[in-house]
């Protein structure tokens, strides 16, 4: 019984640590992120959490983007306002983790492009 409950635990610790890996990030991670959208001219991008239960690829013709401080004041979140394939408006605080930009013919994790420690769940990916 007890090494039942042992991998059920271990199971939702794997699942939570996979979740918000990068939902709350540093100031200085917050203005280097809209600054490689501004750089680089981001203005598409692939919103997919592949670690998560049926959840599907979302591509967002990127808008604006920002950074706004969370209920914590030590950290920020990034915004994404823009339209879907869809022609659905959206805005939303994003993990960086689960944003994929294109580059090289593949849509990469924008958390590991910019060097932050993350599981993307996924390897680089076309669509």
């Amino acid at each position: 019984m007890k090494i039942v409950i042992a991998v059920i635990v271990l199971f939702f610790a794997v699942k939570i640590s996979t979740a918000d890996q990068l939902a709350w990030i540093t100031k200085e991670q917050a203005k280097q992120t809209v600054a490689y959208f501004t750089e680089n001219e981001i203005d598409r991008v692939v919103l997919w959490c592949a670690c998560c239960d049926n959840d599907t690829k979302l591509i967002v013709e990127v808008e604006h983007i920002r950074y706004k401080k969370t209920e914590d004041p030590n950290y920020y979140q990034i915004h994404i306002e823009g339209i879907t394939t869809k022609g659905k408006n959206i805005n939303y605080a994003v993990d960086l983790a689960y944003v994929h930009i294109k580059r090289d013919g593949l849509w990469r994790c924008l958390g590991t492009e910019l060097g932050f420690e993350c599981d993307p769940c996924t390897k680089a990916f076309k669509i």
